[in-house]
């Protein structure tokens, strides 16, 4: 068209026309209350809760495929069970552990803020995500299988809330044989080798560690492998309150009722308390008893319990102090102090962010969101 072309003077348009500025495309995030750092947080939050939900849309489908079909394609080949809920906790990293670090998991949340500097006030909110994520992907499996789940109790001849099988394709179960006492425990054992494998991977004074490169999801994920692997058949390796409860809630409203909730020999509580008792278990025998022995690290206190377990190792062996001498007027003087390798050459000894400054703090995937 010819007036498309044509050239127009700016003193011929119209004032409110002349002076219109060009439209931007942005959003003021700061109108709605929502700072750069709270919004970093609703990231982070956000993040956890797609991390778990991933998880738990393949994990428990995999578990659906398991227990629903006959025959089982896993008949055989329980190792394919492990390896699927390994490859699902490396995908969840790779694709948020940039942003929120990736805990997906109550356990691992408690033990680096105890451990590893995690921020406390952000504990409760990161375990709220993780248990909603949950829940959600619980329904989305749920949709995907809703006519096995269907034809499953039809052959069967059962109600959901009598049918412990297709309930297990959403959280887990106590072995028949066990008590759940037997459960609780050896879901502390569990969860404390997870927290020791994960924390062993992260650390950037581990020689043999991956704390440097995207190998350290993979082998995160092999570790939860090899814990299902290893003791799957005991109680189902939750390992993860949030990973049972979540979908444990969601099957109670689904119909699955007592189920669910109590469960079978009402184990319902198992999954839950034993993981955050084993996982910081575990990751304190390695903050204490490995870490410090690490190249490049003397003693260490990221944390105020760790700074507490320093004084306790100074107090039984003096001669790992450092001396320094202070001035204070009349005389000097010397104090023992504890020495914080980790917070002063961590920024050398890691690979920073994009951004080229990003330290490591608290998370797997290693990245500072302290607010």
């Amino acid at each position: 068209m010819v007036y498309e072309h044509q050239q127009v003077d700016p003193g011929a348009v119209e004032p409110s026309i002349a002076t219109m500025k060009p439209i931007h495309l942005h959003v003021d995030w700061s109108k709605i209350g929502l700072t750069p750092t709270r919004l970093q947080f609703v990231g982070e939050l956000v993040s956890e809760f797609i991390g778990i939900y991933l998880l738990i849309l393949v994990g428990d489908s995999c578990s659906s495929m398991a227990l629903l079909f006959s025959p089982s394609p896993y008949l055989t080949s329980y190792w394919g069970v492990c390896i699927t809920w390994g490859l699902a906790v490396a995908f969840a990293i790779y694709g948020t552990g940039g942003v929120s670090g990736c805990h997906i998991n109550p356990a691992v949340t408690v033990s680096f803020a105890l451990f590893r500097g995690f921020p406390w006030w952000k504990v409760v909110p990161y375990i709220i995500a993780q248990w909603m994520g949950a829940f959600v992907g619980a329904f989305s499996v749920y949709n995907m299988y809703f006519p096995i789940f269907t034809a499953y109790l039809d052959s069967n001849n059962v109600t959901k809330q009598d049918s412990v099988t297709s309930s297990e394709a959403f959280f887990t179960s106590v072995n028949e044989h066990l008590t759940n006492y037997d459960g609780f425990i050896g879901q502390i054992y569990q969860t404390g080798i997870l927290l020791y494998g994960i924390f062993a991977v992260t650390d950037p004074f581990n020689p043999n560690s991956f704390s440097h490169n995207g190998l350290k999801a993979l082998l995160i994920g092999y570790v939860v492998a090899m814990v299902g692997g290893g003791f799957g058949f005991l109680e189902g390796f939750a390992i993860n309150p949030a990973r049972d409860f979540g979908p444990r809630v969601a099957a109670y409203a689904l119909g699955w009722g007592k189920s669910a909730f109590p469960g079978f020999h009402n184990y319902w509580w198992g999954p839950i308390c034993g993981p955050l008792i084993g996982g910081p278990l575990g990751a304190f025998i390695y903050e204490a008893f490995n870490r410090p022995f690490m190249p490049g690290v003397q003693v260490h206190g990221d944390t105020p319990l760790m700074k507490a377990w320093s004084r306790l190792i100074l107090s039984l062996f003096p001669k790992m102090a450092i001396s320094h001498s202070e001035e204070n007027g009349e005389a000097a003087k010397s104090s023992i102090v504890i020495e914080d390798r980790f917070h002063q050459d961590m920024h050398v000894m890691m690979d920073v962010g994009p951004g080229g400054t990003t330290q490591q703090e608290s998370g797997i995937e290693g990245l500072d969101r302290t607010l």
